[in-house]
């Protein structure tokens, strides 16, 4: 499921002829990551179509969409032709590959995103190449292809007649069910201050507060103290949980929770 959705006919369609032979695919390969090095050499966030950045690849590296789009083909076809099994060596090329295959595939659907600094650490010089895709009917597909029977179930599929229009499918059966809860399982508290009477929240200017970050990890020991089962603690970005949860590791509070209850 992690390879391009690619459609029939390009599957079935013959690899170009100028990337036929290992040396000659290796030469474009070459010319694509010198392109992407020097898109990557920006000041300012650049959000550009597929159609247009197909079009500056072939005018500066002289690679054309139909040899973009065999790019994973080709490169899977190379592997196997070398007898190479230890593929994570490649993973770097791997991901450039994929990449040039969606691009040379997609005219729509998707956007390439360049960014030179990363939110979190603004200071520091880190750019970034990022595919991102905005056609949820894409990303389900392989799934609707591989197999006979797929169920889609979620407490949050409402309306339930919304996403089979967004990812092009027509459901065989589809049910809403209303729930019902025996005891009241869910008792929301809003917390403003932590033990040490600090003011804690997930703001973006406070977020990285020493202060808030200490006193999550206080009132997450707690909870783990006196909860009888697992703990669902929730972050409002990936980038906040990886940095929280570092803090959290420096300051042995990860260490004390493992000792005290099962952290999911």
């Amino acid at each position: 499921l992690a390879n391009p959705s690619l459609p029939d006919d390009i599957l079935k369609e013959a690899v170009p002829g100028n990337i036929r032979k290992a040396e000659h695919f290796l030469a474009v390969l070459k010319r694509l990551v010198r392109f992407l090095d020097g898109r990557l050499e920006t000041e300012n966030v650049e959000n550009e179509m597929p159609v247009s950045f197909v079009a500056s690849i072939h005018s500066q590296a002289g690679i054309d969409q139909r040899m973009l789009r065999f790019c994973y083909d080709r490169l899977h076809s190379l592997l196997l032709t070398l007898e190479i099994t230890d593929t994570d060596e490649f993973m770097h090329i791997q991901t450039i590959c994929d990449f040039a295959t969606l691009i040379g595939t997609y005219s729509r659907g998707f956007s390439i995103i360049i960014e030179p600094y990363d939110d979190r650490m603004p200071e520091v010089r880190d750019p970034v190449i990022q595919l991102s895709c905005h056609d949820a009917s894409l990303a389900i597909q392989p799934v609707f292809d591989r197999f006979q029977t797929v169920v889609i179930t979620s407490g949050t599929l409402s309306p339930i007649d919304l996403y089979p229009r967004l990812l092009n499918f027509n459901p065989v059966i589809s049910r809403s069910f209303t729930m019902s809860l025996t005891r009241d399982c869910i008792c929301p508290m809003v917390l403003t201050r932590g033990s040490d009477q600090l003011p804690v929240s997930t703001k973006f200017d406070m977020r990285s507060d020493p202060g808030v970050v200490r006193n999550y990890g206080r009132l997450l020991l707690e909870m783990a103290s006196s909860v009888p089962d697992g703990i669902v603690c929730f972050f409002v970005s990936y980038s906040y949980m990886d940095g929280i949860v570092n803090s959290w590791n420096e300051m042995g509070i990860l260490q004390v929770i493992s000792l005290t209850s099962t952290l999911f």
